[in-house]
């Protein structure tokens, strides 16, 4: 190998460190880890607590007239769903791809192995607990999705985290989106309370989850998805 090519090569690798260091996951530190698991473990006596003493309050609440006065809201529950989202994604990718710019196409396959992700999990526990929705009034029909944890509050939950940890300043944005989905998933009695929060935990841990491993499997694109 050649001077000159000893240091390109040197120079790049920095670059790539220099990346990989600056955006360091979360779940990549000890602290990290331990905050997660924190929040985790404190989260599951209030779910156990709003389980038993405030879904069943909360549930049926709102009556159908209530619920169609509330236009806007019903409109953002759209950004729970998955599909819209895995859509946008597809077309963010392509727009990368043919446009040269590989931390869009990257950031685009980030935010869909999120979502992705927190769908699987959630799924899983849906089918495990399988808990009745409000609007069923205790009867599950034949085919119909469970409602513990929600879909549609780790669906946001995950795009929030993947939006916030590429552009910091839309955190209070994200937030309040997050908050509208997970009303109106409580409003149109497809949810209880612990659903919307136990789905929004689910969403958030996948897309840093995802985040960790890309770190960790493929450190030379990482940089790309800050």
């Amino acid at each position: 190998m050649s001077s000159i090519e000893t240091i390109v090569s040197g120079h790049a690798t920095a670059v790539c460190t220099g990346g990989a260091t600056r955006f360091t996951p979360l779940l990549a530190t000890p602290w990290g880890r331990a905050l997660i698991a924190g929040i985790c473990v404190g989260l599951m006596p209030v779910v156990c607590v709003a389980w038993v003493f405030f879904d069943t309050q909360f549930a049926n609440q709102f009556t159908q007239k209530e619920w169609e006065e509330w236009v806007f809201l019903r409109s953002i529950g759209l950004l729970g769903d998955a599909l819209p989202w895995i859509c946008f994604c597809a077309c963010i990718f392509l727009i990368g791809i043919f446009g040269k710019r590989r931390d869009i196409a990257t950031w685009a396959v980030f935010l869909c192995l999120s979502i992705a992700a927190s769908g699987a999990v959630v799924n899983l526990v849906k089918f495990i607990v399988m808990r009745a929705r409000p609007n069923w009034h205790g009867a599950i029909p034949d085919g119909g999705s469970f409602s513990f944890p929600s879909g549609h509050a780790a669906t946001i939950g995950a795009v929030a985290v993947v939006c916030m940890l590429r552009w910091p300043k839309l955190l209070p944005m994200a937030l309040v989106l997050v908050a509208l989905v997970a009303l109106n998933r409580v409003m149109s009695q497809n949810h209880h309370i612990t659903d919307v929060i136990v789905g929004v935990t689910f969403g958030m841990i996948s897309a840093l989850v995802v985040q960790w491993c890309w770190w960790k499997y493929h450190p030379g694109t990482f940089a790309d998805m800050g």
